[in-house]
Formats: C-alpha cells, structure tokens, sequence
C-alpha cells in the first residue's frame, strides 16, 4: 500500500478532558512513524453486560488496530490478582472490538475476521508482554506498533466505515431494477456503492467536542447533518443522562435527523435512543410540535408567542426575531435564569437571529456545549451570519461570551468541512459563481458586478478552492478552481460537466413546463431512475404553488404522480416513491436528489434584495447529487444564462475582481433585504421612471420639460 501523506497520526479527540495517559499517547503519535488515526476516548463498544469504554483506539492501514488500556497502569503484572485485572480488561476490550467488526460481512472471509486487533495496556513503570497481555510503557509503545500487521486497502476502508459508525448510512436502495450499463441508474448506483467514510475533517466535527461552543462551517453537501447526527449519538451514548437538543428551521429535516440519530444510536448501543434525553425539535415549534423558543419560555414561566402573533407584530420575516428579543429580554428581566440543557446543536444556523443564539446560551448548562453547523450561502433569512463573538452576547464587562480558538491538544472550535460529496464540481463552483455574481456584468452605478462576498478571504481555501491567480486582496484580479483534493474522484469518472449541468430557456412557461414532464418522464422510463430520485424546486416562494399545479397536471398526463410538498403532503416529509416531490426553496434545504430541476429561475436573475434571489438559486441548485437542469422564461432568464456560460467558458473558475472593504460594504447596501413597503415603494418609482422614458421615446414629451439632474440620467438611459 501506498504511504499516506504525513507519517504523523491524526489525533481525534472524543474526550473532553484529555488525561495524563491520553498526552503521552499524542506525543507518541505526533512523533511520527505511526500514520494512520489515534481516537481518544472513542468509539463505545458493547458487550453482554453494556457499553465498554474505550481509552484510545488507533487504526492504521500499515499497523492494524490497536486498543489502548489506560485505567491499569499501576497494577503490578507479578501479582496475581492485578494481573487478573488486566487480563480481564484486555479480553473485554479485545472481544468487544472483535465482536464490532465481526458484525461487517466485507471484513470477514471464511468465517475469519481479516483485520487483526491488538490491545495494549499502558503501564506506569513496568512490562510484561506474552502472547496476550501487552503492558508495556509509552517508551516501548512505538516500536510495538511496528509489528503490526499491514491491512489491504479494501479491507481498510471497510474497517474505517465501521469504526466512524458510517457504514449505517450506506444507501438503502438495492436499484436492483437498473439494468443498462451507463443509464443515469446505473450512474448513480454506483456513486451509491462508495463506502460512506468520514474524512479527516468530518471525523473532528463529528467525535469532537470542546468544553463550550463549537462552530462548523461547511460547504452544501460536505456532510453537516450526519456529523451533527453522530455527535448526538455518540453524546447520548456515552452520557445518557444528559439532555441534548437538535433543532434546525426546515421542518423536513425532522424525519431525517430521527432516522440518522436511531441509525447512529444503533451502532454505539443496539438499543433504541431515549428519546426523553434525546430531542429533535424545530427551532420555534408548531401549535401540537414542541420547539426549542417554546421549551425555554415554559422553562422560565414566560409568555410565548405564536407564528401568527409575532407576524403581526413583527411581519413574517421579522417574527422569530422579534419573539425571541422579546423572550430573552423577559429571561434577563427575571432574575436568575435555570438552564435546561446539557447540550444544543443548531443546523441551519445561518437562518437564525442573534437573539436566537444568546438565548440557547442562557438555556444551556454551563460549559455551554452548543455546536452551530451553517453554509453562508444557503442563508434564506434576514439575519447575516455574525462571527461568533458578536452572537451569543456580552459579560457585564462588556467582553463577548464566546470567542472561538483552536488550542493545541484539544476538541477544535472552529472547524471547516471543505468536501463536498454531493455536488459535482461544476455545479458547486457555478451555483457559488452565480450566488456571488462573480461573471454578472456590472451595472454603470454599483462599484463591482459582485452581489455578496465572504467575509474573510481564506475561507475560499478553507472550503476547498485552490488559488489560480491572485492574491485574495483588494482591486486584485482573482481566479480561483475546485481543489482536487476537495472532490471525490468519482464525479470526474462518471459524470461529464456538459451532461452534469444545463441551463435552459424557453418561450413560455407552459413550454418549460411541458418540457420539464417530458424530461423526467424519460428519466423515470429510459434512465432507470425512480420517482424518489427526483426532485423540481421552485425558487420563488410566490409562484411555487401555481407553477407546481401545472406541473404536476403535465405529469399526470404522462401517468406520473407528483405531489407539493407540504401542501398536497406531509410537511415533516419531501420524498415518496410513488410521486416526483415538487416544492419551495424552502422545504428543499437539507435535502438532496440525484436529479434536480430548478424551474422559474428567472427569478433568481436580478431585482431588490438580489443576495437573497441568488442565495435561492445557489440553495436549489446545490440539492442535487448528480444532474441539475435549471430553466426558466425571458431576458432575465437570457442574463442567468448568459452569466453561467461566461464560468463554463472559464473552464469552471470563479473569476473576478477582489473588491475593497468600502467596495463590499456598498455592494450589500444595494442588494441587502427590503422591507416589502420599501419594494413597493421602488417598484412604483421605477414605473413612474419607465413611464417617462416611454413618453419622451414616443415624442410626447419633450426633454426640456425635466429638470438638468433627471435630464442627466435619461441621457445616460438611452
């Protein structure tokens, strides 16, 4: 096998607090000579009598695996009785990690298990090693690694599934219908087969854990869910008398975060989750669904608000924020506020208020275990995502009550995810080329042709872009690419970008739509792909309804069933196998198809508030896992499409113009959210500005009549 990368082990810590022993270990394997993965207090095992700890696991392709004892070091091996406690101890590390793998058929052969496992007890001062008890002193542990035995590569990956915990996730679907070589089925069966392996980077956000607030930032498709789904696993395994909370915005994620966390739960303990200690809640909750805002207001004895109550109050965007100012104001009006919870984890948190978030601060048990997983780009709401100092509030001082380092020997609190194993990287780097406005053309009175940029230029490397041309510094012409590392090769083997992504404009909507019927008609009848691989958003909330209506009567035409999710369906479920799932952008986030068609997406194209319309397209496009057909109707569709061809025909690099911090700040003044009387407003200046364009091009009026200044800007008009 290949030598990896660095000899050096990556160290994933599960434990919190990290004890003498587990030090010594990580010097052991920050020395080098060990590649591979060293686990701290990670994965639990089980056996007959219950969950067996594990002090520290380390898996490598060239040394095997190796369970290391840590609680037996001063037991003195010439004694019998303390000899027996170690013997013991090893033998039920060893048949519980035995039993594990066992439990993997693509680990077995002939009934024998293909990855050998070794323990070893770490003593303080002593040896003793025979042909089952190793106790031996970190200075020999190195050299007894070295006779591990090397494991086969198939073997490897298998071995890493089962240790993440991740071979649960493998698909559910057999596709045992595909029978073409190279349909679209078979395309996707086989991106399907590959093991569900952590990475490097999932493996830190998914096991690790600071003593406080942790910040998971990650690209659409990099895995956010699961990590969030195994942590609350792990945690409630591993400390089942904690109360622990997931909460999110999308109600369809409910389903999904309850299927992975009983999956996850499985493989730690072979029992069911108390779901008493392990809630999965929205973030507001419903009139019969509890939420994580009502739960703090019953907690407090305070008043909560309804929806219906707060939009009144507030408006329908500004309702959950003005609840929850009004509920963390009555919480640090009351005096002494009695926290809740042991740990909260927020997906979706671009989508939530600051107010939200120093709310979960106060609710949570001291040291504050909250873990907040976002994609800037998927923000639908009004709320910037504010860096982490500025959400959680202030200490009487005046200091911020959190602030987010990465220390040496500790669970990371600032972690970036920048794989994507969902989205072809031609569809990323377009839809974050679109959601940017990286190739718009720049209009006479803005200062870039950009519509939102990061804050921080080395999050583009964080999340996997590899710098072509710079640097990432004002008035600097950027170019910049998917990084090799950062794509799963497997896109580039089975799928082409001409075949992957397609922008398409038509005449009328009744020909996009007809069009998009037939297209998933042969997808379903040629394609070998089924019902529930499909999935038709509609960007814009206001016309998702009508434009489904007609969609699902063209496809009802071909036989096809197709339902609106959450309006002619559950709204805490998105796919059924016998209907194509058809709905808003906002019942789409968190979920994922091989086939994604993205309708009326003119609406995207330009317009008030042009952040949040290009947010939309970037959420809507990057659902899909494999293919993406993007349409739409008239001049504005003509400009999105005109903008995409311009990044294809730059062979799929972002480029542009770095703009100064001045620069950006105006740029997202003029595309920032309006309130709708503030829209209403501009749309009825603009049509008073039409209408006199039309009056002095029919010759009605003459131009002599205006004002210099308005005189000036038709000029420029025409």
């Amino acid at each position: 096998m290949q030598r990896l990368e660095s000899d050096v082990a990556e160290i994933i810590y599960g434990d919190q607090h990290v004890s003498m022993a587990q030090r010594q270990l990580v010097e052991v394997f920050g020395a080098g000579n060990v590649p591979g993965t060293l686990y701290l207090g990670y994965p639990i095992l089980l056996n007959a009598q219950g969950n067996v700890k594990v002090d520290a696991l380390y898996v490598s392709p060239f040394h095997g695996v190796w369970a290391f004892d840590l609680e037996h070091g001063n037991n003195d091996p010439g004694k019998q009785e303390e000899f027996e406690e170690i013997e013991s101890s090893t033998e039920r590390l060893y048949n519980a990690l035995h039993s594990k793998l066992l439990e993997d058929d693509g680990l077995v052969k002939r009934s024998k298990l293909q990855v050998p496992v070794n323990v070893i007890t770490l003593s303080v001062d002593q040896s003793f090693d025979d042909e089952y008890v190793r106790f031996l002193t970190i200075d020999q542990v190195n050299s007894a690694l070295q006779q591990g035995v090397e494991i086969p590569r198939a073997y490897y990956e298998r071995l890493c599934s089962v240790i993440e915990r991740t071979a649960t996730i493998r698909p559910k679907k057999q596709r045992a219908a595909v029978s073409k070589t190279g349909s679209r089925g078979a395309i996707i069966k086989e991106i399907e087969k590959k093991i569900a392996n952590l990475d490097a980077f999932q493996k830190k956000a998914a096991i690790e854990i600071p003593s406080g607030v942790q910040r998971i930032r990650g690209l659409a498709g990099s895995g956010k869910t699961i990590v969030l789904a195994l942590k609350a696993a792990f945690l409630h395994t591993k400390n089942p008398d904690w109360q622990i909370v997931i909460t999110f915005q999308t109600r369809t994620l409910y389903q999904q975060f309850r299927r992975l966390v009983r999956q996850f739960c499985f493989e730690f303990s072979k029992s069911e989750p108390d779901w008493s200690k392990l809630l999965v809640m929205h973030a507001w909750g419903g009139a019969t669904t509890p939420g994580l805002y009502t739960s703090f207001a019953e907690a407090a004895s305070l008043k909560k608000m309804t929806f219906s109550e707060a939009s009144s109050k507030y408006g329908q965007n500004g309702a959950f924020r003005g609840a929850c100012s009004e509920l963390l104001q009555a919480s640090k009006a009351g005096g002494e506020i009695r926290p809740i919870y042991d740990v909260i984890l927020i997906d979706e948190a671009q989508d939530f208020p600051a107010e939200f978030f120093e709310l979960v601060f106060l609710y949570t048990k001291d040291p504050k275990r909250i873990v907040y997983a976002y994609d800037e780009l998927q923000n639908l709401s009004d709320f910037d995502m504010l860096p982490a100092e500025s959400l959680f509030g202030v200490r009487p001082d005046g200091t911020p009550n959190v602030e987010l380092r990465n220390e040496p020997g500790r669970a990371r609190s600032d972690i970036v995810l920048p794989i994507c194993y969902r989205n072809s990287p031609w569809n990323l780097t377009a839809a974050h080329g679109l959601g940017f406005g990286t190739a718009r053309e720049q209009a006479p009175n803005e200062p870039s042709n950009l519509i939102q940029l990061f804050d921080g230029s080395e999050l583009w490397t964080d999340i996997g872009y590899s710098i072509v041309q710079g640097p990432l510094t004002a008035g600097s012409h950027v170019r910049l690419r998917r990084d090799e590392a950062s794509t799963p090769a497997f896109f580039s083997e089975l799928l082409s970008p001409e075949e992957s992504l397609r922008f398409i404009q038509f005449d009328t909507l009744g020909d996009e739509v007809e069009w998009v019927a037939n297209q998933i008609a042969s997808n379903v009848n040629e394609d070998e792909l089924e019902l529930d691989d499909i999935l038709v958003v509609i960007p814009d909330p206001y016309t998702s309804r009508s434009i489904g209506g007609k969609l699902i009567k063209s496809l009802g035409a071909r036989g096809i069933g197709g339902h609106l999710v959450g309006v002619t369906s559950s709204l805490d479920e998105v796919f059924t196998s016998n209907s194509v799932a058809i709905t808003s952008i906002y019942r789409a986030k968190g979920n994922e198809a091989p086939f994604v068609y993205v309708l009326g997406a003119e609406s995207c194209s330009q317009g008030f508030g042009l952040a949040r319309k290009r947010n939309m397209l970037f959420t809507a496009m990057t659902r899909s896992r494999a293919w993406v057909r993007v349409t739409g109707t008239g001049p504005s569709m003509a400009n999105l499409i005109a903008e995409f061809n311009r990044i294809r025909q730059s062979n799929f690099e972002l480029n542009f113009i770095y703009p100064t911090q001045e620069d950006l700040k105006k740029i997202r003044l003029l595309h920032r959210d309006r309130p709708q009387d503030e829209i209403d407003g501009l749309r009825q200046d603009q049509a008073a500005v039409e209408r006199i364009l039309l009056l002095l091009k029919s010759g009605q009026i003459s131009a002599s009549s205006l004002s210099p200044e308005i005189q000036a800007v038709f000029r420029n008009i025409q």
